[in-house]
């Protein structure tokens, strides 16, 4: 399975908020995809996730002198206020639990440096990926009401204003269907011939000369500090 083929992530990243020379820290960093590309552009880039194997991945595949990774088995780790230009969740903070979320923000903003700023990418809603997320409970399946918390929590945040919602597509190429299963349904066996059938025919409607495409939704926000005082 390859990632976001496209690099529509980081492009969509760099068009909302400028990323070089930038001293950032990425909640959430999983096996390092737009780890990688932030270090493109970022001074530097702290990178944390409470998964071990992902971080033991990343590491493995991202040579970049500028990135340091930490292991966050509890949230954010302990680290100096206002050592950072931009904290960015990527697709992690329908992940963190929703008493948290808040808490979660808050603690991102006393990060960041002054004109700092926290942008968080979230998955929509759209494309066929999320389809056959909802229809079979591929990947991390229906995550409908933490995406719906993740929102409240950024539009509530006290202090601080959402910016406008910037709705983009990125895809997931397979090489193959077992690509597919192995890497997205791996309790398949388990599935009926008959639903197995009706996966793998969803599979071919979307297959390509490079490979099987699914498309899925992201929404991307940017959260800035509200100015205090009167000019």
């Amino acid at each position: 399975m390859i990632q976001d083929p496209k690099d529509q992530h980081i492009k969509a990243i760099v068009t909302h908020f400028e990323l070089t020379g930038k001293d950032i820290l990425e909640i959430g960093c999983g096996k390092g995809r737009i780890t990688r590309d932030l270090a493109k552009y970022a001074r530097s880039v702290v990178a944390i996730d409470p998964d071990m194997t992902a971080l033991a991945h990343a590491r493995a595949t991202i040579s970049a002198e500028n990135v340091e990774f930490k292991s966050a088995p509890e949230g954010i780790p302990k680290l100096p206020e206002k050592s950072f230009d931009l904290v960015i969740y990527t697709l992690s903070l329908h992940h963190v639990p929703k008493k948290d979320m808040s808490q979660s923000l808050q603690s991102a903003g006393h990060l960041l440096r002054e004109g700092g700023g926290i942008l968080v990418l979230e998955p929509g809603d759209g494309g066929s990926f999320n389809v056959i997320k909802q229809r079979f409970g591929a990947g991390s399946g229906d995550e409908g009401p933490e995406k719906a918390a993740a929102i409240r929590a950024m539009q509530n945040l006290e202090g601080w204003s959402m910016g406008e919602t910037v709705h983009f597509e990125a895809e997931f190429l397979f090489s193959s269907e077992e690509d597919f299963f192995t890497s997205k349904l791996p309790g398949y066996q388990q599935f009926s011939p008959g639903k197995l059938m009706e996966i793998k025919d969803f599979l071919k409607t979307h297959t390509s000369a490079d490979g099987i495409v699914l498309t899925t939704e992201r929404r991307l926000n940017v959260l800035t500090r509200n100015r205090t005082g009167t000019a």
